[in-house]
């Protein structure tokens, strides 16, 4: 066969859909299809025997695919010229001839010795040219003669009996599609329950389309969304073997296709076209009708869903327009209403997370006064007012326990007579320098090192005694002398750098002292450190008996 696998395709293709066609229009229709796909017919016609006569059937022209149902009686078209059609009936043998710009192959149907129709069709040149043969199209007409055979030639010739057993298949056909109606208003009701539990809008769209072909017996269904005034995007879809898929890939321009222009412009809620072409992914993939529901929130449209019979070829049935149209208002329900909550959601996420971030700020900035009111801003260091708080607090816990308290008063020597000398900025600097030296000294627990004023710092022991505290006295007489800053020499000392006097004592809390004869005590030692000189450590032992 010439072109073998280009015939082959085409045959394939006609027989996979003749399984699922019902009945002979659609058989006829799926056939003539492919042609247009396969071959770009231009012109086709499908005539049954009548008697002495001929009877059309199906036509391809400009308008599309037109199958009569009853046939009409022939005439003389462009393509059916009755005179030809006797003459090549009489040959009986499939017959491929030369037209002005066209091959027209004339099909004798044949069925048990019996000539029951013919289908001519127009060929453009350009297919011919590929070396097909009249012959290779016999087994189109086997298998149209065998349609014609089994659902054509008894209804030609069908008596007045025949009207009766049309009438009682339609009663029980009616029946049966009330009993469907039935059936689908009982399906969009347990639609419109799964959308309204779908835990997201993600989650809805893919159970709309999912559930609307099952339960709906739709072949195909997608839903598109608009964005702006000009866009459309995809959600979820089906694809050319009826399988649900994500299709939140697609996005286009919302084109001048009659749909847009019903749903747009019209505001019709639905929109049918019959044999139409059937797209996917914008590309032609068949040939039948396509249904577009118009999604709308109040007057403002929202989308649409497009469905389509690619797969059987069924008809729609009527009764199913209004139940398209209400799944439409269904599915633009729960779309709307999903998508107020998630919105709602949304703000009152935001709304949280700001009343959180404020609250953290506010407690950020509580935290940093806190710290400022209990921190020295020059030296760094914790102030007078946290002293006097940890200072009652480490009293109290060491009267409770009978355990010993160390107190040690810092004083820088001379500082006076430094600001005169360097002036109040140099001293600034020399207190910072101080205090930064000393505060890491003691690290043992409870130990505070504050600021009490002026040139002055004290050092809180709790929990330690004399010796421990004349230890840490040591170890900051020493640091203070290793830094060696300069200063000048007055009032007759020789000394050239900063030193300081420390005055310190320990005890053991008891009721017959209380924390502020305790801080009299050290102070009056500081005196006698000064008074013995300076640049030392003078200490008094108070221990006393809880």
């Amino acid at each position: 066969m010439a072109q073998g696998s280009h015939i082959q395709d085409f045959y394939n293709r006609v027989l996979s859909l003749s399984g699922k066609s019902h009945g002979l229009r659609a058989t006829c229709e799926q056939i003539c299809r492919n042609l247009l796909l396969s071959f770009s017919v231009q012109d086709a016609t499908l005539v049954v025997a009548d008697g002495s006569g001929w009877k059309t059937l199906l036509t391809i022209d400009d308008t599309g695919i037109n199958y009569r149902s009853p046939p009409i009686k022939s005439q003389d078209t462009k393509v059916l010229s009755l005179y030809q059609l006797n003459q090549a009936m009489q040959l009986q043998v499939a017959t491929l001839t030369e037209q002005d710009n066209t091959y027209r192959l004339s099909l004798p149907l044949e069925r048990r010795s019996r000539i029951i129709g013919c289908f001519i069709a127009d060929f453009p040149k350009n297919v011919v040219s590929r070396q097909f043969k009249a012959k290779d199209f016999s087994f189109l007409g086997v298998l149209l003669a065998s349609e014609l055979n089994a659902s054509m030639t008894d209804a030609i010739i069908q008596d007045e009996h025949s009207g009766r057993r049309i009438a009682e298949r339609e009663l029980q056909i009616r029946q049966n599609e009330q009993l469907s109606v039935q059936k689908l208003l009982q399906a969009l009701h347990d639609i419109s329950f799964k959308l309204w539990r779908a835990q997201s809008i993600d989650n809805l769209l893919f159970t709309a389309v999912d559930e609307a072909k099952k339960k709906l017996n739709i072949d195909r269904m997608a839903i598109f969304l608009f964005r702006g005034v000009d866009r459309v995007l995809g959600t979820y879809g089906t694809d050319i073997h009826g399988n649900t898929v994500d299709e939140h890939y697609f996005e286009t321009e919302i084109s001048e296709l009659w749909f847009s222009v019903h749903a747009l412009e019209n505001k019709e809620y639905l929109a049918i076209k019959e044999n139409t072409p059937l797209y996917h992914d914008l590309q032609v993939v068949g040939f039948g009708w396509s249904a577009y529901i118009s999604l709308w929130d109040e007057d403002t449209p929202i989308g649409w869903i497009a469905c389509d019979n690619l797969l059987s070829g069924m008809p729609l049935p009527g009764h199913l327009h209004q139940l398209l149209k209400q799944f439409g208002f269904i599915v633009s329900q729960h779309l709307v209403r999903r998508q107020a909550e998630e919105k709602l959601i949304q703000l009152n996420t935001e709304l949280e997370q700001r009343v959180a971030e404020r609250t953290q700020a506010l407690q950020q900035a509580n935290e940093k006064l806190e710290k400022v009111s209990r921190e020295d801003p020059l030296t760094q260091v914790a102030n007078r007012r946290q002293f006097d708080e940890r200072f009652l607090d480490e009293w109290r816990r060491a009267e409770r326990h009978s355990l010993p308290i160390s107190l040690l008063i810092i004083d820088v020597d001379h500082f006076k007579d430094y600001n005169d000398s360097f002036g109040h900025a140099a001293g600034d600097q020399c207190l910072k320098i101080i205090a930064t030296t000393l505060a890491p000294l003691e690290r043992r627990a409870g130990a505070l090192f504050a600021r009490y004023g002026g040139e002055e710092f004290i050092l809180l022991l709790p929990g330690q005694d004399q010796h421990a505290a004349q230890y840490a006295a040591k170890r900051a007489l020493e640091a203070i002398r290793e830094l060696a800053l300069p200063r000048g020499t007055q009032n007759g000392d020789t000394t050239n750098i900063v030193t300081i006097s420390l005055g310190g004592c320990t005890i053991i809390p008891s009721s017959r002292r209380s924390a502020d004869a305790f801080f009299k005590l050290a102070d009056s030692a500081l005196y006698e450190a000064k008074s013995c000189g300076r640049n030392q450590l003078f200490m008094i032992n108070e221990m006393a008996e809880s």
